[in-house]
C-alpha cells in the first residue's frame, strides 16, 4: 500500500475578511474540500456557483496564481526544496501576491493582513534568484516568503522593491531576447495613442536584458483578470467571447468596455501581438469596497513584433476573441479616438529601441519599423471606413 495522504486545513481570507475553511492536500496544493464558508461576497471571482463556492473553480483559481510548469528551472527549483508542483510552492508563502489581497493561512494562525502582505512588509528574493539561475537552491537556506510564488506567466520574471516602490522584472524566452525591447515599444506607441498602458523601462543584468514595471495595484486595489470575470454568468448560446465578456462587465457595474477592449485589440493589431489571452488583460477592483474601477493598463506586450517569426508578415495569431488578427480587428466599430502616429516617428520608435538588443541586426529591425507602419495604415484606412 501507498504512503497515506497527508490532509491540512487552511482558512481563505480577503484582506482580514474570513472567506471559508479549506482542506488542502499538503503534498501538491489541491484543495479536496471547501468545508465552511463565511463570506461568499469575498470569495475569489469567478468561484462561486448556485450559492457556493465550487471547489473545481476554486482549485483553478489556485493554479491560475501559481508558476506555469513551463517556467524556466523551475524542476531545478522543485528538486532542490522537495516540493511537488506549483501549487504547493503557493502555499508556502500563504497564496500571497501582488496582484491581488487575497492569501491563505493555516488554521489557527493569528497574523493579520497588515503584517505580512508584500505590499507593505519586506520579502525575499531567494526564489526569484533561483529562477533567474542567479543562485542554487542547494547552496543555502531558502527563503520562501516571496510574492514569486504566485507570480504567473511563461518568461522568467521576479518582484524586487526600488525605493520603496514593487517593481516586476521581467526577461526573455529566446535567443536574441526580444521581449523586454517589444514590452518598450508597446508602450512608447500606446503612450503616443493615448491608450492606457503601464510604462516599461530596460535594464540589463549579468549580460542578459530585462524590462521593469512597477506595480499598477497598490493594497486597497486588484487585479482581477478577463479570465476570470469570464466565470460570472454563464455564457449565452447567442453571446460569443467577446459578447460574453461585454455582459459580464455590465453586470459587474462596470458599464460599457467596448472602447477599452477595442484599444487593446488595435493595439495588438499594430504590434502583431500573439498572446493576448485571457490572463493578461483585466480590470482594477477596489479590494475594499468591491467597486471595479474600470480596465487595468494594458500591460505584458511582449510577445509580439514578430518575435517568434523569421518573417515579418501579415498572418499572426490571436488569443483574445478571434483566432487570427485579421479577424479580430472587424470587432472593431469605433475609431474615432485613433489619431494616427506620423510614419517617421512610428518607425522611429521601433527603431531606436530594437536597435538597443544586440542580437538584433538592423535588416530585421528596419523590417518590423515597416510591418508595423503597414499595420498602422490598415488601422488609419479602417478608420475612415468606419467614419
Amino acid at each position: 500500500m501507498g504512503e497515506a495522504t497527508d490532509y491540512s486545513n487552511w482558512t481563505l481570507m480577503h484582506k482580514n475578511i474570513v472567506v471559508a475553511n479549506l482542506v488542502i492536500i499538503t503534498e501538491t496544493g489541491w484543495i479536496s474540500q471547501v468545508t465552511d464558508t463565511f463570506n461568499l461576497e469575498h470569495a475569489p471571482v469567478g468561484t462561486v456557483k448556485q450559492a457556493q463556492i465550487d471547489r473545481s473553480e476554486l482549485n483553478k483559481w489556485v493554479k491560475g496564481r501559481s508558476i506555469p510548469a513551463s517556467r524556466q528551472n523551475l524542476e531545478l527549483l522543485f528538486e532542490a526544496l522537495d516540493i511537488f508542483n506549483s501549487a504547493a510552492l503557493t502555499f508556502e508563502s500563504y497564496g500571497l501576491s501582488l496582484s491581488d489581497q487575497y492569501w491563505i493561512k493555516p488554521v489557527g494562525m493569528d497574523s493579520t493582513w497588515e503584517s505580512v502582505n508584500y505590499f507593505e512588509n519586506e520579502f525575499s528574493d531567494d526564489i526569484g534568484e533561483i529562477l533567474f539561475q542567479n543562485k542554487d537552491a542547494s547552496d543555502f537556506n531558502v527563503d520562501m516568503s516571496s510574492p514569486d510564488n504566485t507570480l504567473d506567466g511563461v518568461l522568467r520574471k521576479k518582484w524586487t522593491i526600488q525605493n520603496e516602490k514593487r517593481i516586476l522584472v521581467k526577461g526573455s524566452d529566446d535567443s536574441i531576447e526580444q521581449e523586454p525591447y517589444n514590452e518598450v515599444v508597446a508602450a512608447r506607441i500606446m503612450a503616443k495613442l493615448n491608450i492606457p498602458h503601464t510604462p516599461y523601462t530596460l535594464t540589463s543584468m549579468r549580460g542578459k536584458a530585462y524590462c521593469l514595471c512597477e506595480n499598477f495595484v497598490n493594497k486597497d486595489t486588484e487585479l482581477i483578470t478577463a479570465g476570470r470575470v469570464q466565470n460570472v454568468m454563464k455564457q449565452s448560446f447567442a453571446h460569443d467571447k467577446y459578447q460574453h465578456l461585454l455582459k459580464c462587465c455590465e453586470f459587474l457595474g462596470m458599464g460599457d468596455m467596448r472602447q477599452h477592449f477595442e484599444q487593446m485589440m488595435v493595439i495588438d493589431y499594430i504590434i502583431a501581438n500573439t498572446d493576448r489571452h485571457w490572463g493578461n488583460f483585466g480590470f482594477i477592483r477596489d479590494a475594499n469596497t468591491l467597486e471595479y474601477q474600470g480596465f487595468a493598463p494594458i500591460y505584458d506586450s511582449g510577445t509580439s513584433l514578430w518575435n517568434k517569426n523569421q518573417e515579418v508578415i501579415d498572418i499572426t495569431i490571436s488569443k483574445t476573441f478571434e483566432p487570427t488578427h485579421s479577424k479580430q480587428i472587424q470587432l472593431v466599430t469605433d475609431l474615432s479616438w485613433y489619431e494616427p502616429i506620423p510614419k517617421q516617428q512610428l518607425t522611429e520608435i521601433v527603431e531606436d529601441t530594437l536597435s538597443k538588443n544586440k542580437y538584433m541586426n538592423l535588416e530585421r529591425v528596419r523590417s518590423i519599423a515597416k510591418g508595423v507602419n503597414r499595420k498602422a495604415d490598415f488601422i488609419t484606412n479602417l478608420k475612415k471606413e468606419l467614419s
